[in-house]
């Protein structure tokens, strides 16, 4: 009956409201629940990550590979540069935000879990990335097309599952974390500090964004501000679709308006979109690093921030196509380079799916300015291969 967004809000706005009147038990009830789905997850997440990887490579396939790897490399260069936007601006503005000491709520009234899956899986998400681009390369170079096929099957199977197991219950995954960080008092206060970091991660995207924009004009104002407005009905439909799949058709004519080279817009749009989103670059990664600051634990060494910034990376390749992916595949990311906990890890899903709308739209309107800077770099290799 409601989209996804609205049935997290319901979610959220009930254990906010229920946390203060329900017993421990029953919210360690339901806070068991939620650690079940994650664990679930986890089993999922490294078939999902090593059949949609694999799949991506061997899509290269009987198509100009020289310019695929140069808008792939593009692309990488991009996501790079983004997550670490993020984490200059968390740098430069997070001293301000005010430390929440969880640890010392939790202490008065810690709720545990009540049982957890017996077994995990026997591949991890990041061995899951290596060996779906080493199978990949490989089924690419032999040609075998039942490599191909097997890892489409494996790919539908577990997109299937995952439909099945985890994204119908998100709702209450979501539930079980937020409630018991409301029942130990800390809920409120986070949400109220978040407001901030909003408003930072609004701001960040947008003059990134206008910078970009300006790169791909050569510094021309007027160009600059032309291209934006041209992408503006593509801003609005991903805005309201809260998809940027849906958003295509729009994005292709907004995008050719500024290229006005068809040929590399219907290549780069509906091959970055699921893969290059800036959005999701900055939010996430600002949202992670604001919850550590809230929470009391400094941020992340710029050594030990590379390593989150190599995963993150690799990992984007693999979101395509999962509903919810850009959220969904990152966490195990997030939680394991960031060091958050699995509430905060919760929380991050929570509040960047609170903010669909806006992050669609800015991932929409980045792929219009990637395009822009494809155009200045490929367009002649792009004419030349394609005849």
């Amino acid at each position: 009956m409601f989209s996804l967004p609205v049935r997290l809000v319901i979610a959220v706005t009930l254990a906010f409201f229920l946390s203060s009147h329900l017993d421990s038990n029953t919210v360690s009830i339901f806070y068991t629940i939620s650690i079940v789905l994650k664990d679930v997850l986890m089993l999922l997440l490294p078939f999902v990550v090593f059949s949609y990887l694999c799949s991506a490579v061997l899509s290269l396939q009987g198509k100009a590979t020289s310019l695929i790897f140069g808008v792939f490399g593009l692309v990488i260069v991009s996501n790079i540069i983004n997550v670490f936007t993020a984490y200059g601006a968390a740098q430069a503005f997070f001293g301000f935000l005010k430390p929440i000491s969880l640890e010392a709520i939790q202490s008065q009234s810690s709720i545990e879990t009540l049982w957890r899956l017996p077994f995990s899986s026997f591949l991890t998400a990041d061995k899951a990335m290596f060996l779906g681009l080493i199978v990949g390369f490989i089924g690419n170079l032999s040609g075998v097309r039942l490599v191909t096929q097997a890892v489409t099957t494996l790919k539908n199977w577990t997109t299937i599952a995952l439909n099945i197991a985890f994204i119908p219950f998100l709702p209450v995954y979501v539930f079980g974390f937020v409630l018991k960080i409301g029942f130990e008092g800390a809920l409120g206060t986070l949400a109220t500090a978040y407001a901030p970091v909003f408003f930072l991660s609004f701001a960040t995207i947008q003059a990134y964004l206008f910078f970009w924009y300006a790169v791909g004009c050569s510094g021309n104002m007027r160009a600059t501000f032309t291209a934006i407005r041209n992408m503006l009905p593509a801003w609005l439909t991903g805005f309201s679709t809260m998809s940027s799949a849906a958003t295509l058709p729009v994005t292709l004519k907004c995008v050719e308006a500024n290229t006005h080279n068809p040929q590399l817009t219907n290549f780069v749009v509906p091959a970055t979109a699921n893969v290059h989103m800036i959005g999701d670059g900055i939010n996430i990664t600002l949202t992670a690093l604001a919850l550590l600051a809230m929470s009391g634990t400094p941020l992340p060494s710029l050594t030990a921030f590379l390593a989150y910034v190599g995963a993150y990376v690799v990992t984007k390749f693999s979101g395509s196509g999962v509903p919810g992916g850009g959220m969904i595949i990152l966490l195990p990311v997030v939680e394991m380079h960031l060091g958050l906990s699995s509430e905060l890890c919760s929380l991050v899903a929570t509040l960047y799916i609170l903010q669909d709308s806006l992050m669609t739209a800015s991932n929409v309107a980045g792929n219009g300015a990637l395009a822009l800077i494809a155009n200045k770099l490929f367009a002649k290799k792009f004419i030349a291969s394609a005849a």
